[in-house]
C-alpha cells in the first residue's frame, strides 16, 4: 500500500483517487476503501474529509462543476467575454473535451438516478450559464438554442446514443462559430 499522504495534501488526492475510479469503473463500484488505497490514506484519513461515501460523490461533483466553470469563464473572458465569446468558449468546452473527462462525467451523470441528491449542484451551474445567454436582448433564444444544441451534443456521446465522426464535429462546431460570431 502506497504510504498515507498528509492531511493537509490528502484531500486533493481523494478527490484525484475518487474521479480516477469514478472515470474507470463507475460510482456504483466505488467503495471508500477503494479511494483511500488509490489515494495512498487510510480509510481514517479518507473519513476525517469524507465521511460517507455520498459527501465524497458530492465533492467530486463540486470540483467537477468548479473546472468546467473556471474553464468556460477563461474562455470568454480570453475571447473578450461578449455574446459570441462565450459561445465559442462553450463550443470548445463541447469539441474538446477530454475523454478521461467524458468518462468521469458520464459515470456521473449515469449515477445520478442513484444519487439525485448530485444534479442539484449541476443545475445551479446550468442556471448560472444559461441565464448569460437569456440576458441576450434580441438574440436570447437564439443564443439559447446554440447553447443548449452543444449540451445536446456533449449529452448524445456521453450517454453513447450517438458519436459523431470527427468531420461532422468540424462542421458542427463551425457552423456554430459562424452563427455566433453573427450575434455579436
Amino acid at each position: 500500500m502506497p504510504r498515507p499522504a498528509s492531511r493537509a495534501s490528502s484531500r486533493p488526492n481523494i478527490l484525484d483517487a475518487a474521479a480516477e475510479l469514478i472515470a474507470q469503473h463507475g460510482v456504483h463500484d466505488l467503495t471508500l476503501e477503494g479511494v483511500a488505497y488509490r489515494a495512498g490514506v487510510t480509510k481514517g484519513g479518507l473519513i476525517y474529509h469524507f465521511k460517507t461515501k455520498d459527501d465524497l460523490l458530492a465533492a467530486v461533483v463540486e470540483r467537477v462543476l468548479i473546472q468546467v466553470e473556471e474553464r468556460y469563464r477563461s474562455r470568454a473572458e480570453r475571447h473578450g467575454n461578449t455574446l459570441a465569446a462565450r459561445l465559442s468558449s462553450l463550443v470548445e468546452e463541447t469539441f474538446d473535451f477530454p475523454e478521461d473527462e467524458k468518462r468521469l462525467q458520464a459515470n456521473l451523470l449515469a449515477a445520478a438516478s442513484s444519487y439525485p441528491h448530485l444534479l442539484g449542484p449541476v443545475q445551479a451551474m446550468f442556471a448560472r450559464i444559461y441565464g448569460q445567454f437569456s440576458e441576450a436582448g434580441a438574440n436570447t433564444g437564439l443564443a439559447l438554442v446554440l447553447a443548449a444544441a452543444l449540451d445536446g451534443i456533449v449529452f448524445l456521446e456521453l450517454q453513447n446514443l450517438h458519436h459523431f465522426a470527427p468531420d461532422e464535429r468540424e462542421a458542427m462546431r463551425q457552423a456554430i462559430l459562424t452563427i455566433s460570431r453573427q450575434l455579436s
